[in-house]
C-alpha cells in the first residue's frame, strides 16, 4: 500500500521533466545557520538545478526590525521577485540542500503572498544530486516579471498577537525548535536569549516531520501532531528560532488540510530577546487530543472488459432523475459525500482542501452525476477518465433514506451504461471490506473481475474534526 502524501511536495522526476517549461519557475531557497558550515549563496555557484535562480533570505526580508530574515512588504517582495522572473502565475518549486530546511519558508512566502502553484522539491539539491541529475553553473539572466501580490495577513502574526494569543490561551502553538532548547536544558544559539518555551506552547520539531530531506506521509504527520498535543481541528499558530523552520510545521499542516494556522514570524529571536515575554521551561504538559483507532480494509480492485448484458427495468411508483452535475459546488459534493460514505468510513475527499477537491472534482476527466428520488437527492455516482483508455467507478452509492426501494441494481446498471459510453477499453472499481457487505458479491454479478487485493489502513474522522469541516462547508454557502 502507498502513503498518503502531500501534495505540495514535488518528486525530482517531475521537476526534471518541467524544466525549460513556460512559467514553470524554480527558486533555490537554500539557507543555513552557522552550526550547518554551509553556504547557500556559494553551494548555488557551484551547481545548482538548471534555470534556477537564487533567494537570498537575508536580503529579500525587512531590515528595520533588527530581527533576522523578517517578512518583507508585498511590494518589497513583489520588486524582488519580479527581478527574477517570477509571476504569482507561474508554477513555482523551492528546493534547499537537504530537502526541509528553509525551502519551507520560501514555499510558505510566495503562497502568503498570492502565488497559488507553490511546491517544494522532495529530497532538495542534495537528493537530485544522489540521483546524479543535470546541474549548472551558469547564473541565470531571467527575464523580468510582473508579480502581483495578494498578501493574506491573517497567516502571519506578530508580536502584540502573540502576547494576546499567549495570556488568553486561545490559541494553540506548535513550536519548531529542538526539543532541548523548548524545555531550555539547551542553550539558544544567539547570545542573549532566554530559554525556554511560551506558555502553553507545544513542541513539534521540524526534525521530526521529515526524514532524509523527505516529508512523512499524512498518517505519520496527523500521529505526530497527535502526540503532541495538537488538535488539528483548532487554530495553530507555527513558531520556531528565527520564522524558517516554523515553515515546516506549517507545511505539515497545509499538506494535512488545516487552514487555520498561521505563522509567528519573529519567532523565538524576537520573544526569548524580551524582558517582560514569559517563559517557561521543562515538557509542556500534554493536552489529550481524542483520535479514532485506524481500521484496517481490504480492498479489492475489480475489472470488467465488455459492457454489462443485465437490463433491469425502471423502478416504478417512485419518480428518478439522474442529472450530471457540471462544476458541482464543491459544498455540495461534500454533502453527497458525507451522506453516502459515512456508513462505509469515506474519509479521504472529505479531508482535502477547497483547491485539492476543485482540482479533483472539477477535472474535465471526472463526472459526477446524481440521483434524484422523487425530488430529492438520492445518491450519486463518479467516474474517472484513467490512462490507457480505462475508465474507473471511483465512489458509488445511495443515500440511507433510499436503501430499500428496490433502486441499487438499476443504479449501479445506470453507471455502468455512463462508464461504457466512452467506449473504454475496459472499467475498473474498488471496493472494501468497510463498504456495504454485499458490495463485492454485487459488482461480480454485473460483470467484475477481481485483480488485486491488498490491505489499507482507514483513519476514522473525529467529530471535532467533522465539525470543523461542516463549519467550513457552510461558511462557504
Amino acid at each position: 500500500m502507498s502513503a498518503e502524501r502531500s501534495r505540495f511536495v514535488v518528486s525530482a522526476e517531475w521537476v526534471q521533466k518541467q524544466l525549460g517549461a513556460p512559467q514553470f519557475r524554480i527558486v533555490d531557497a537554500s539557507w543555513y545557520l552557522p552550526s550547518h558550515n554551509r553556504n547557500g549563496a556559494e553551494e548555488y555557484a557551484r551547481g545548482h538545478i538548471p534555470g534556477a535562480v537564487f533567494f537570498d533570505q537575508d536580503q529579500i526580508a525587512d531590515h528595520s526590525t533588527g530581527l533576522p530574515h523578517t517578512l518583507p512588504s508585498p511590494e518589497s517582495f513583489a520588486e524582488a521577485v519580479g527581478k527574477l522572473g517570477i509571476a504569482e502565475t507561474d508554477t513555482i518549486v523551492v528546493y534547499d540542500g537537504p530537502g526541509l530546511f528553509s525551502a519551507p519558508r520560501v514555499w510558505w512566502m510566495f503562497r502568503i503572498m498570492g502565488a497559488p502553484n507553490v511546491f517544494v522539491l522532495d529530497g532538495g539539491l542534495d537528493g537530485w544530486k544522489a540521483e546524479n541529475r543535470p546541474l549548472e553553473t551558469d547564473l541565470p539572466e531571467p527575464q523580468p516579471a510582473q508579480f502581483s501580490p495578494f498578501f493574506k495577513e491573517e497567516r502571519v502574526t506578530s508580536l502584540k498577537e502573540m502576547r494576546d494569543f499567549v495570556e488568553a490561551a486561545e490559541r494553540q502553538i506548535a513550536d519548531a525548535r529542538p526539543a532541548g532548547r523548548f524545555t531550555g536544558e539547551e542553550a539558544e544559539p544567539r547570545a542573549g536569549m532566554r530559554s525556554g518555551h511560551m506558555p502553553g506552547a507545544r513542541s513539534v520539531p521540524a526534525a521530526i516531520l521529515g526524514e532524509n530531506g523527505r516529508l512523512k506521509d499524512l498518517a505519520t504527520l496527523r500521529a505526530i501532531f497527535h502526540e503532541a498535543g495538537i488538535d488539528l481541528t483548532k487554530p495553530i499558530v507555527t513558531s520556531c528560532g528565527s520564522g524558517v523552520t516554523a515553515a515546516v510545521v506549517t507545511l505539515a499542516l497545509e499538506s494535512l488540510g488545516h487552514r487555520a494556522n498561521s505563522l509567528y514570524d519573529g519567532s523565538w529571536a524576537e520573544w526569548g530577546s524580551k524582558k517582560d515575554t514569559p517563559v517557561e521551561t521543562g515538557p509542556a504538559a500534554k493536552l489529550e487530543v481524542a483520535l479514532p483507532e485506524p481500521l484496517t480494509a481490504h480492498v479489492t480492485k475489480l475489472e470488467m472488459t465488455s459492457p454489462p448484458k443485465a437490463s433491469l427495468p425502471v423502478p416504478v411508483n417512485i419518480q428518478t432523475a439522474i442529472i450530471r452535475a457540471t462544476e458541482i459546488p464543491l459544498p455540495f459534493y461534500r454533502f453527497l459525500y458525507r451522506q453516502v460514505g459515512g456508513r462505509w468510513h469515506w474519509y479521504k475527499r472529505l479531508r482535502l482542501s477547497d483547491p485539492d477537491l476543485k482540482t479533483v472534482i472539477h477535472d474535465p476527466r471526472v463526472s459526477v452525476s446524481v440521483l434524484y428520488v422523487n425530488g430529492a437527492p438520492a445518491g450519486f455516482f463518479e467516474l474517472a477518465q484513467e490512462p490507457d483508455n480505462v475508465v474507473e467507478v471511483s465512489y458509488f452509492g445511495l443515500f440511507e433514506h433510499a436503501l430499500g426501494l428496490g433502486i441499487g441494481k438499476w443504479f449501479l446498471l445506470q453507471a455502468l451504461y455512463a462508464a461504457w459510453s466512452t467506449a473504454p477499453d475496459k472499467v475498473t472499481v474498488m471496493t472494501n471490506t468497510l463498504d456495504h457487505p454485499r458490495a463485492l458479491q454485487l459488482y461480480q454479478r454485473f460483470g467484475f473481475s477481481p485483480v488485486e487485493t491488498w490491505d489499507e489502513l482507514v483513519e476514522p474522522i473525529s467529530e471535532m474534526e467533522l465539525l470543523q469541516m461542516l463549519r467550513n462547508d457552510f461558511g462557504a454557502i
